[in-house]
């Protein structure tokens, strides 16, 4: 049974107890130093993808930064029509939501946002400590000048770490396909930087936060196939299984995050570090509602306590003024789309969008959730919090969303969601019954944004990527390097 109440208290003690305890931690530059410096020859490829938000969009035409920026005054202006409209996902009734683009630019990831409030400086980390962790994002930049991390570590192991940022607004699939080109590119670039005639012998290990965990996973099982190709009884084909040795996902919401239905009925409030965004803005974006809870799940009440059915029912969002088909989101619809100059044409281009994003879940979670083995030579390694109580089910009542129980997780994402735990709130059996056969698993206990500056995850995913023995190196033997079965080696 989900704990209830008292949450706040735990957190609470939680964070105070770890302050207190002084847990000791070994000093990683030295264990790792000397591994991070690897070229090609005896290290994969390491690339890092972010999660949900987690990558800078820019529209090209005028060198705006839409969001991602260093602060407030480099993401978007809500009161602006046109950049209001460019940071949404773009929306026309009768059009697949894949053929729909805009032109706007993803420009990297999200590495640190600034910001003052109250006159003092505010420093919000994002994915800047896991790209300084391995090196990533090194390269010279554009002007030929060196910055730090190049200085920090050498060009050669600046080589081999790379970071993929994606259109987060758009559905996973799609970027699905991105990312095996991208793969593609650089194993072609790593085997040429260390000497390999043929590519495909070169694996890559990814490490995935938050949504970018279930794009890596997507990927996996299917490559590029999208959803409409998958069809109404999906298969994992494992096409981009071949690419892959290590697959790292971490705080990834596997069974989705209550966080996504929150934004959707309640928007992006303002914070020192960004604007604040109507829930119309972020209904537009596929991907949101692709992190919805399952329906199985029965995460949603009504006002009387009673649950909530089939939430992917577009019928249900409309009787209930839900998202896009409250009338204040089709005003903001209206503003961003002059041409939606009717009520009836913002409630069709409304209810169209709208429908086509749930079918497109109700797809993706279906291909997502089939029990089915990976290849043996893709080792799948899970880190999870579960150290903040975490919203395990809310209350709906006159489309406001609000916590009624709580659960172990990382403030943002259940632990039983990462695990893809099965068992939901009845726990009949003592172990957990989960279609993904993990590999390894490691709690952390820390919040959502913070577990990629854990000890315990650093530690971990540094042994995983840089010194961990690797079954099959035949590449590496060509170089005249030994190679060393790794056996029954485990990742402690």
């Amino acid at each position: 049974m989900a704990r209830t109440g008292r949450a706040r208290l735990h957190n609470l003690k939680a964070r105070v107890a770890g302050a207190a305890a002084g847990f000791a931690h070994p000093s990683l530059s030295e264990l790792y130093g000397h591994a991070v410096d690897q070229d090609a020859s005896t290290r994969n490829p390491v690339i890092v993808m972010p999660g949900i938000m987690g990558s800078t969009i820019t529209h090209p035409a005028t060198g705006r930064t839409l969001w991602g920026g260093p602060d407030r005054a480099a993401f978007a202006d809500p009161k602006n029509r046109d950049e209001l409209r460019l940071v949404a996902h773009p929306v026309e009734a009768g059009v697949p939501l894949r053929d729909l683009a805009d032109g706007t630019k993803i420009d990297g990831t999200v590495t640190k946002l600034r910001a003052r409030l109250f006159g003092l400086p505010l420093s919000v980390q994002a994915y800047g400590p896991i790209l300084s962790m391995l090196g990533v994002g090194g390269f010279l930049s554009e002007d030929k000048k060196k910055n730090s991390l190049t200085e920090r570590y050498s060009a050669r192991s600046i080589a081999t770490c790379f970071e993929f940022a994606y259109d987060w607004r758009r559905s996973i699939p799609e970027n699905a396909a991105l990312l095996g080109t991208f793969i593609d590119n650089v194993r072609e670039f790593a085997a040429y930087d260390a000497k390999v005639a043929d590519k495909n012998s070169i694996k890559v290990d990814v490490v995935a936060h938050s949504m970018g965990g279930l794009l890596l996973r997507y990927f996996l099982r299917y490559g590029g196939v999208q959803l409409h190709e998958l069809g109404d009884e999906p298969k994992p084909n494992w096409l981009g299984a071949d690419a892959i040795e290590h697959a790292v996902v971490v705080g990834t919401p596997n069974a989705g995050s209550m966080v996504s239905m929150e934004k959707l009925l309640g928007g992006l409030p303002a914070s020192p570090a960004t604007p604040g965004y109507p829930p119309a803005v972020l209904c537009t974006m596929p991907s949101i509602y692709q992190l919805l809870p399952r329906v199985r799940h029965e995460p949603y009440v009504d006002g009387a306590g009673e649950v909530i059915g089939d939430y992917m029912d577009p019928e249900l969002w409309a009787r209930q003024g839900w998202g896009l088909m409250s009338e204040e989101s089709r005003e903001v619809l209206g503003f961003m789309y002059p041409s939606l100059d009717t009520a009836a044409k913002r409630r069709e281009a409304a209810m169209d969008h709208l429908a086509k994003s749930l079918d497109d879940t109700v797809r993706f979670h279906r291909a997502m959730d089939l029990p089915a083995e990976a290849p043996p030579h893709v080792a799948k390694h899970l880190f999870a919090g579960d150290g903040v109580m975490t919203p395990a089910r809310s209350e709906i009542k006159d489309g406001q969303m609000s916590p009624v129980e709580y659960d172990y997780g990382d403030g943002t994402v259940l632990r039983s969601s990462a695990l893809m735990d099965e068992r939901t709130w009845r726990r009949e059996t003592p172990r957990v019954l989960t279609p993904i056969r993990w590999d390894a698993v490691t709690f952390v206990p820390a919040d959502h944004m913070m577990l990629t500056r854990h000890p315990t995850f650093v530690n971990n995913a540094l042994y995983m990527l840089l010194e961990k023995p690797r079954p099959d190196c035949s590449y590496r033997e060509a170089q005249g390097r030994p190679c060393v079965d790794s056996g029954s080696a485990t990742d402690g």
